[in-house]
């Protein structure tokens, strides 16, 4: 086998990855200080954003549309077990598309791994969602729900919801070091993919031949997971065919994504 090969680079890729986790680590507590230390709020801030959106979707959908979800539960907790994962998917790739541009210091050094700067964005979004998970529990408590072992399943939704972010934010990454336009187009796209993802409706309201395209955007999967795990106790491996094309989609993503960014690394400087 050649050193070239598909395989040997990507598993070098992830290597490296791995080698530099030290490294990840002391960047994303950086990047988490600098989006609250300082400010009048501080962390106060991580808390307040979150909760203001939760909200202006709660008082659109549960007070001027009436939207009741079935299963008696409260729609702003079926809304927030949407949105969490959610959050973590959009907030990542907004702060990632621009990361390689906004770091060229890093990017100059020959040394210095640029793929940890789209991981750090991940591990530093972590925050919100620990917090908004957080909301999420004291909402249960108050409403009556209990807790029982399939809630712990949102472990495996979140280690897959990692994977396919972190494949499209290193494309997206990449790509914005050429075309600029990039961090503008995803904007649009995904204010069109969370109206196209089950986060304030429910999969049951799609007629059934139309299940099967639904089935293709992968963060349906995750989203879907998330309210299994926390409302209706469904195990994960009774969507085995969704999960199926979720993996399928998400591995090809992560893979693409990250040859494309190897691919294109070398020429970040003379760019930059």
């Amino acid at each position: 086998m050649k050193k070239s090969s598909v395989p040997y680079t990507f598993l070098m890729f992830v290597k490296l990855l791995y080698q530099s986790r030290s490294l990840i680590g002391a960047l994303a507590l950086r990047e988490i200080q600098g989006r609250y230390v300082g400010t009048f709020g501080g962390v106060t801030w991580s808390v307040v954003n979150p909760l203001a959106m939760i909200l202006v979707y709660w008082f659109v959908f549960s007070v001027g549309f009436k939207v009741e979800p079935p299963g008696g539960v409260p729609f702003i907790i079926v809304f927030l077990c949407g949105l969490i994962p959610w959050t973590l998917f959009s907030e990542t790739l907004m702060s990632s598309v621009n990361v390689i541009r906004s770091n060229p210091h890093f990017v100059k050094k020959m040394v210095f791994p640029t793929e940890v700067l789209v991981v750090v964005n991940l591990v530093a979004s972590l925050v919100t969602h620990i917090i908004m998970l957080s909301i999420l529990f004291v909402l249960m408590w108050l409403n009556g729900l209990h807790f029982s072992i399939f809630n712990f399943q949102f472990v495996f939704y979140l280690f897959a919801l990692m994977i396919f972010t972190l494949g499209l934010s290193w494309f997206v990454s990449a790509l914005n070091v050429f075309y600029k336009d990039i961090g503008q187009i995803l904007g649009v796209v995904l204010n069109l993919w969370f109206w196209m993802t089950p986060i304030v409706w429910m999969v049951e309201m799609i007629p059934e031949k139309y299940q099967y395209y639904l089935n293709l955007n992968p963060m349906l999967y995750i989203v879907v997971g998330y309210k299994n795990s926390f409302l209706f106790e469904t195990p994960f491996w009774s969507h085995y065919r969704t999960g199926g094309m979720f993996w399928g989609i998400s591995l090809f993503v992560f893979v693409v994504g990250g040859l494309v960014f190897r691919r294109l690394k070398p020429e970040f400087a003379e760019v930059l």
